[in-house]
């Protein structure tokens, strides 16, 4: 079981150090000259300083900054221009707000990210938690839009909403959205929606940029076979009990949320899913040349909840491996052991307390975002409490079937 979760870590470590694929893409350059190159899109959660490209597939791997570009895109990503503009770094958080009404604004160069492009642009700014939004106007200078929460008191916040104003005086094309300036709110959807109405009234032939859209939330249904195994120890009663190895059938309901960056290569997985062991024997102790029988039962019966994190390897367009980092915790439900010895009841436990939560690890394949497998292994867990003088250690692996129902 150690080799095979070393096995596994390793594989995850590999997984996430694998190069992500260069795409096509241009950039210019300080003097204006645009270059076709291929690009390392990481679909940046921060906007970014720097990025690698390749001039060529056999190309060494090369790295532009942002004193050297004014502007590069991926074809099938974001186009980040370069731009002096004025930036509040200040934190939004309500513990770190202050009683000061107006930003601190600082002049910094950096990429922004293009939401919307046309006669009015909108841009995003993000890093370390902040997002700041700027707006250009056929071609002029990119402004900042005005936003800050502050304290009027010690428990009531204020808002300096003067971008709403901006917008309002520069948006000199008249449409339906603009009523309700004073209801903007100061979020990426409402302003794109508001900027490609904009955009359509400037002119007519306005077409909004095509972006691809990904499916964030999967919802699917996973039969599996388990392979488990239970012992028991007790030094004081001399009991040592191996329940042996059971292969048994479960059936779970996996919910998966693909995070909103990272190239749809990360998301979030929770999978609640139905596990059961049973077995019993009987074993004989030897009490000084007197041989006592020893009755064992364990029907554990139990809603096994893994949550955490997976990462997927784009193989091609239908075909990509995925790794799963998860913890585990059980909700027994009918669940029961006892040994006995003679007439004497050694151990009875409903497992009310619960057991020990455990880590997974898994391996898996999709094909088409409709069909995939799994094999996942656990780390090791105590059924019984210590303080009722036994140990014991609970060993489980799967191999999991998977198909999308939405």
């Amino acid at each position: 079981m150690k080799q095979t979760l070393l096995l596994c870590m390793l594989m995850f470590s590999a997984f996430l150090s694998s190069q992500i694929k260069f795409e096509n893409g241009y950039y210019i350059n300080n003097a204006g000259e645009k270059t076709e190159v291929l690009i390392r899109d990481l679909d940046w959660i921060a906007n970014p300083v720097s990025f690698q490209y390749k001039l060529s597939e056999a190309d060494e791997v090369k790295t532009a900054t942002i004193k050297d570009v004014q502007e590069f895109k991926a074809y099938n990503g974001d186009k980040y221009v370069r731009a002096n503009v004025q930036i509040d770094r200040a934190s939004q958080r309500l513990s770190d707000l202050t009683y000061k009404a107006e930003p601190d604004y600082k002049r910094e160069t950096v990429f922004l990210k293009e939401l919307v492009a046309g006669k009015a642009r909108l841009f995003k700014y993000s890093d370390g938690g902040i997002n700041r939004y700027f707006y250009q106007m056929n071609d002029g200078e990119i402004t900042v839009l005005i936003y800050k929460p502050y304290l009027v008191s010690n428990d009531q916040v204020a808002y300096n909403m003067d971008f709403q104003k901006q917008l309002k005086e520069s948006f000199t094309c008249k449409t339906d959205t603009q009523s309700s300036f004073a209801n903007l709110r100061h979020e990426e959807k409402a302003l794109v929606n508001l900027f490609l109405a904009q955009n359509r009234c400037l002119d007519p032939d306005f077409v909004e940029a095509e972006k691809t859209k990904t499916k964030q939330f999967n919802v699917n249904i996973r039969p599996r076979v388990n392979f488990s195994s239970f012992t028991a120890q007790n030094a004081g009663y001399n009991v040592d009990t191996d329940f042996g190895s059971q292969t048994t059938f479960g059936l779970g309901l996996e919910l998966e949320y693909i995070l909103p960056f990272g190239k749809s290569r990360w998301a979030i997985v929770a999978e609640p899913n139905y596990r059961y062991y049973k077995s019993s024997l009987t074993q004989f102790r030897n009490d000084s040349y007197i041989f006592t029988p020893i009755d064992s039962t364990v029907d554990y019966k139990t809603i096994e909840l893994p949550f955490g994190i997976r990462y997927y390897l784009h193989l091609s367009p239908k075909s990509k491996l995925f790794v799963n980092a998860l913890y585990v915790f059980d909700i027994p439900v009918g669940a029961d052991a006892s040994i006995t010895s003679g007439t004497s009841l050694l151990l009875s436990t409903d497992f009310e307390g619960g057991v020990e939560p455990a880590a997974g690890f898994g391996l898996g394949y999709s094909f088409n975002n409709k069909f995939g497998a799994e094999f996942r292994v656990f780390t090791d867990r105590s059924f019984f409490p210590e303080n009722r003088g036994y140990t014991s250690n609970f060993k489980n692996t799967s191999f999991i079937l998977s198909y999308n129902l939405f």
